[in-house]
């Protein structure tokens, strides 16, 4: 695996996130993680960060680790308000892919997928991950109309992708 395969990130982020994601993510990677997610939910007042642990799972300890160094930052620079929250997460196992090697681990996986840019004026999309060329998704796509189902092979710009989440099936319990 190469460096960009885990330095490049999807950020799908305000202009608020982003500010936060792109001042704690030397810390965060410097510790031994990186970021999937910077998301405010501003009604119930609470940052969360959806992190993974770059060489095992993620546990409470690496939560409170990670928490314990990035919030005197977050203060410092007043990036939110007194009465906000932190939370800290893994993913998920429906999780959101953000990385060339999040798409890599998961071939054969279904996943649905939010462009940027519309390709065949499509801007959603739901299929298989066929593989990874460059940066070149390869998602299989599949139309059912009456009794004709059609396949379908994508080449999708990685760069182009503004979210992909994976598809919650038993695939992913195996």
């Amino acid at each position: 695996m190469n460096m960009e395969q885990v330095i490049y990130r999807i950020k799908n982020e305000t202009n608020q996130e982003d500010k936060i994601s792109s001042l704690i993510e030397p810390i965060i990677e410097n510790l031994g993680y990186l970021i999937v997610q910077v998301k405010i939910n501003d009604h119930e007042g609470v940052l969360q960060i959806m992190l993974e642990k770059i060489n095992s799972e993620l546990n409470f300890d690496d939560c409170k680790k990670i928490s314990n160094n990035i919030m005197p930052l977050i203060e410092i620079n007043n990036l939110l308000s007194e009465d906000y929250r932190i939370e800290i997460s893994s993913p998920g196992i429906d999780r959101l892919l953000v990385r060339p090697k999040d798409f890599l681990e998961n071939i054969g996986n279904e996943i649905k997928i939010e462009l940027i840019e519309k390709i065949e004026n499509k801007r959603n999309y739901k299929g298989k991950i066929e593989g990874l060329e460059g940066d070149l998704l390869n998602l299989s796509t599949r139309k059912i109309d009456d009794k004709n189902e059609t396949c379908k092979e994508l080449k999708i710009p990685i760069n182009n992708i503004n979210k992909a989440k994976l598809i919650l099936n038993d695939n992913l319990f195996k």
